[in-house]
């Protein structure tokens, strides 16, 4: 199995101790923000220090939010237990969100503790760590965050390892194909007997085949011998940072 220097198992609940008795590195989605813009624990592991913390933001926009309060408030609580990094686990860009990860940016840069953020949200940030997945549907995953090192700095690129499973109508005009279970794959690949191929620019499997309408369709898919190429292939392009799911990291243990 390989490892790239830093390979990061996302948690929630008790999969941060199981994880870390395992001798992991973990980050553990345990603090949130709450709608009044106040940081909140969430779920907290019977093993803290030395993870990373993960932090979610709130579902709406947040009102009589102060930025640098609580950019001092997360400060204190990644010192507290020795945290190596933030992972700032934001999904809605709005202007009070945008606003949150400016002073949570300023603020750990000054401390020398790392600020993560996924490269959707935080292209406009000065120093956080923008992390890009690894689920692409075309095109070549060393060039993809090869360009992005060449934009921001290998310093500042890290990956998530997203397993893919997606079935696409050909042609298809969008990067995003239906979802497939891999129950399903494994039945639709029985019925039409299709052969799997294996991507060295997507680091995936793939096969085609047709539907009963005689349409085409192209199947991409992930395993654990995929992720583990996957994590190769970042390692080479000098990606540091990777983080996994933790039953994602449990299906690269087996491959």
């Amino acid at each position: 199995m390989v490892f790239t220097k830093n390979l990061v198992a996302v948690c929630a609940g008790r999969d941060a101790v199981r994880a870390a008795e395992q001798g992991l590195q973990v980050l553990h989605l345990c603090m949130g923000v709450s709608a009044s813009g106040a940081l909140e624990r969430r779920r907290v592991p019977g093993v803290q220090r030395g993870c990373f913390l993960g932090l979610c933001d709130s579902p709406g926009e947040m009102t009589l939010c102060d930025p640098e309060r609580l950019a001092a408030d997360l400060v204190f609580e990644a010192r507290r237990v020795n945290a190596p990094g933030v992972f700032a686990d934001f999904e809605h860009e709005t202007a009070s969100s945008l606003a949150l990860l400016r002073a949570f940016d300023e603020a750990l840069d000054a401390e020398g503790i790392p600020l993560f953020v996924p490269v959707s949200i935080g292209r406009s940030l000065d120093h956080a760590v923008l992390t890009a997945s690894t689920a692409l549907s075309g095109g070549s995953l060393t060039a993809y965050f090869s360009s992005l090192q060449g934009i921001y700095g290998a310093h500042r690129i890290a990956a998530f390892l997203q397993p893919v499973s997606q079935d696409f109508t050909l042609p298809s005009a969008s990067p995003d194909g239906k979802p497939l279970s891999a129950a399903a794959r494994t039945a639709l690949l029985a019925e039409t007997g299709a052969q799997v191929f294996f991507s060295r620019e997507l680091c995936a499997r793939y096969f085609t085949y047709t539907d009963r309408e005689g349409g085409a369709h192209f199947v991409l898919f992930d395993d654990g011998e995929t992720l583990a190429a996957k994590l190769a292939q970042l390692s080479g392009c000098g990606v540091q940072t990777v983080f996994a799911l933790y039953p994602d990291v449990k299906a690269l243990s087996r491959s």
